[in-house]
């Protein structure tokens, strides 16, 4: 699976640092493609990175001005993610109106109702920018474009890294979106409480693809798509919506799943999501997705090539496309794990192998909530006959009122132990980035129903849960801490189960 990585794999040395039958004949073609030319995604703040940064300028400029029947415009490319239902005289795609009338392959995105479709999230959005590259690399005359990436996770050039580049504040540029967090639009780099979502330290612990894959969901990528969106909290301003063609209070284009691809920023956040995902699978932790993970929720992977022509992908095929892409990443090459190293197996958490699994029915809406479980001391034996046994915390949350705000999870918190994402006993990151949309929260409110939903967040915990010695103790510590969101929001844990795998 893996391809000679010659002048990539030096380069990586060196700094250390995606259903249905192929109906037009196109999946073979890209495939194929990936073996002629390799390109190199760049970081936007690299010297190198100029020429695709003018690229994109343009091909967006081209793509804005397309009508919105044709599959590379800006409007039809970012309906692929998701599209409002209904929006009232919609300027900018006229064949687009109430009553819904969705085109081929539009309302695609893994953010939906069923939290099984989560698994595909890192996977069809590789595929979902990949296309989109292609198509920029056409419009722009240049076949040389490669995506650039927005590096805002980096600890290097901080400084730079996270402030948004000035082509993107230019009110000028096809890049620019003013329905964004102003501060950013401003000139100002990321700053308060999403610097600590944007900490990769944990994330990079996980040991399965899935877990990596849930985690990262969260933090930093729906932390990232919220922030840019409103800030690091629930202002209550609000902002014109142009997609939607409505004040939303929610904010701007990026914190709704339905609104989020027609930001340019969009796709340069996604570069870094999948650069972060690359970098964790290159790593001893890193873990290949499985076709079984996939085929276990099949998702009809839809795209059109620079050309318009439709490309469907089984699931077969996009595991063959997925780890033999045709690019690579200025710090990171793209590739599958090496056919010698052993595979983890797959995250399946099974009841029976619960240490605990309790409601505690307690609710977090400001500042840090602690609560203790019950452990079950007779299945501690569990861990201390394998080893090798990892264990996992699930906790669900349940809310009535999407939450703005980010949380924090530990395990055993120390008493007097500051609580954020440098402690050894941090869990994890609980972000609701479109919880309406994929919640079925909207609906629900459309229907006149009771808008009470859940969301079940799984936590890799073997390091802090033996750093602890929480088997031997008759109880489990949980501490929440939350971020920002309204002093009134709250969240519901409805329930919290320790398991080991």
């Amino acid at each position: 699976m893996n391809k000679p990585l010659k002048w990539v794999a030096v380069l990586f040395v060196a700094t250390l640092s995606a259903c249905g039958g192929n109906q037009n004949g196109n999946t073979e073609k890209a495939l194929q493609s990936t073996q002629k030319v390799r390109h190199l995604r760049k970081s936007l703040y690299s010297l190198k990175a100029e020429k695709d940064m003018a690229d994109l300028k343009k091909a967006l400029g081209v793509m804005r001005a397309m009508d919105c029947d044709s599959t590379s415009s800006w409007y039809y490319q970012g309906a692929i993610h998701w599209v409002p239902d209904t929006i009232p005289n919609n300027p900018f795609c006229a064949s687009y109106h109430y009553p819904k009338d969705l085109k081929e392959a539009w309302d695609n995105c893994t953010h939906t109702k069923s939290k099984k479709e989560v698994i595909h999230f890192l996977v069809w959005h590789r595929l979902y920018i990949y296309h989109f590259e292609k198509i920029v690399r056409k419009l722009s005359g240049d076949p040389n474009f490669s995506l650039p990436y927005w590096g805002y996770t980096d600890t290097v050039n901080a400084q730079q890294s996270r402030t948004m580049p000035a082509i993107y504040r230019d009110t000028k540029s096809s890049l620019y979106e003013k329905a964004r967090l102003d501060s950013l639009n401003n000139g100002a780099p990321l700053h308060g409480e999403i610097l600590e979502f944007i900490d990769l330290k944990n994330l990079f612990d996980n040991t399965t693809y899935a877990g990596f894959n849930k985690n990262m969901n969260a933090a930093p990528h729906g932390a990232m798509h919220d922030y840019i969106g409103y800030g690091n909290s629930e202002a209550g301003k609000g902002m014109f919506n142009p997609i939607k063609q409505k004040f939303d209070k929610g904010g701007g284009l990026m914190q709704d799943v339905k609104t989020a691809a027609y930001d340019p920023i969009f796709w340069v956040h996604h570069a870094n999501i999948d650069r972060v995902w690359q970098k964790w699978t290159n790593t001893n932790n890193g873990q290949e997705v499985t076709l079984a993970e996939l085929k276990s929720v099949p998702w009809p992977y839809i795209f059109f090539d620079e050309n318009g022509k439709k490309v469907q992908y089984t699931m077969e095929e996009v595991m063959k496309i997925l780890y033999t892409m045709d690019y690579d990443y200025d710090d990171t090459p793209v590739q599958g794990k090496p056919a010698n190293v052993l595979k983890a197996a797959p995250l399946q958490l099974q009841a029976k192998n619960a240490l605990t699994s309790q409601s505690p029915n307690v609710v977090v809406n400001k500042g840090v909530t602690n609560f203790t479980v019950a452990n079950n001391a007779a299945k501690t034996n569990l861990l201390k006959s394998n080893a090798n046994q990892k264990v996992f915390m699930n906790v669900t949350v349940s809310y009535t009122k999407a939450p703005k705000g980010g949380y924090e999870v530990f395990l055993n918190l120390p008493k007097g132990a500051v609580a954020n994402s440098k402690s050894d006993y941090f869990s994890g990151f609980m972000t609701f980035f479109g919880a309406d949309h994929h919640s079925g929260m909207d609906d629900m409110k459309m229907e006149g129903m009771p808008a009470k939903m859940q969301e079940t967040f799984t936590f890799e915990i073997s390091k802090e849960f033996n750093l602890s010695k929480a088997g031997g103790q008759p109880n489990f510590n949980i501490s929440i801490k939350k971020y920002g969101g309204a002093p009134q929001e709250e969240l519901k844990v409805e329930n919290v189960s320790i398991i080991v795998q």
